[in-house]
């Protein structure tokens, strides 16, 4: 009798252990199979990396002036600015190119000024052949015969003449630079590096005129190259020139 009772109540709490399984197998059916969850401690696949501009710790004066959108009476608005940080800005280079960007297409004149802090006269002052194309522009000091010296912190500027007569209505962005002698270390770096190595090196030591004068002049090379566009967007949006890294 005993036994018998055992195995009615092994046979009961079989029965109900079937049942309770029932509604998830039905769920199952009804929904197919259910993808596992997310592992929260996966990491995302990183990006490419990028050059990363490190600001020089000098005391020297410095800083961006312009780069808004400014307009002329009777004519459309355009942004105009110098490719500098809002910074003191550095190069190694006795003649570097310097970089402005203007948003459109404009005929008025327009003047370069490198303007030196030690002298009465200006170390340089070009007019820029008409019209002037929307876009980055670029200046090469070579062309024009004219050396920085090491240790002096220029201002340069780029000038839209709206009105000759008046000349208080110009338009003005202008930035700096200094030369100085390169970084403990820089120099072994430099000379074993490939050119798509070079904007990183003198990005990361503070060197923002041959950081971007190195990758500009590889997109010149390749314009099809959308890593290089990619590498000179990051690092005219660390200088604070989010306008001018968007635009090609």
């Amino acid at each position: 009798m005993r036994s018998l009772i055992k195995g009615a109540w092994v046979l009961l709490t079989g029965l109900a252990l079937l049942a309770s399984s029932l509604p998830g197998m039905a769920q199952e059916r009804k929904g197919g199979t259910q993808p596992p969850a997310a592992d929260s401690g996966a990491k995302a696949t990183p990006s490419a990396a990028v050059p990363v501009y490190k600001p020089p710790l000098r005391g020297a004066p410095g800083g961006r002036v312009g780069g808004g959108t400014r307009g002329t009476p009777g004519r459309d608005t355009f942004t105009l600015s110098v490719l500098a940080p809002d910074a003191n800005a550095l190069t190694l280079s006795e003649q570097p190119s310097l970089y402005w960007f203007i948003s459109a297409d404009i005929s008025l004149p327009v003047e370069v000024t490198i303007a030196d802090p030690n002298g009465t006269q200006p170390l340089l002052e070009k007019r820029v052949p008409t019209p002037v194309r929307r876009g980055m522009q670029r200046f090469p000091l070579a062309d024009h015969g004219v050396k920085l010296a090491s240790g002096i912190p220029y201002r340069w500027s780029v000038t839209v003449v709206s009105d000759p007569n008046r000349r208080s209505r110009d338009i003005l962005a202008s930035g700096t630079i200094e030369r100085v002698e390169p970084p403990a270390g820089l120099g072994a770096k430099l000379q074993g590096a490939s050119k798509a190595n070079l904007a990183f090196l003198y990005a990361d030591a503070g060197i923002w005129y041959d950081a971007l004068a190195a990758i500009s002049e590889l997109i010149e090379s390749s314009p099809n190259d959308a890593e290089l566009w990619r590498h000179r967007e990051a690092l005219l949006t660390q200088a604070g020139l989010t306008e001018v890294a968007r635009d090609r």
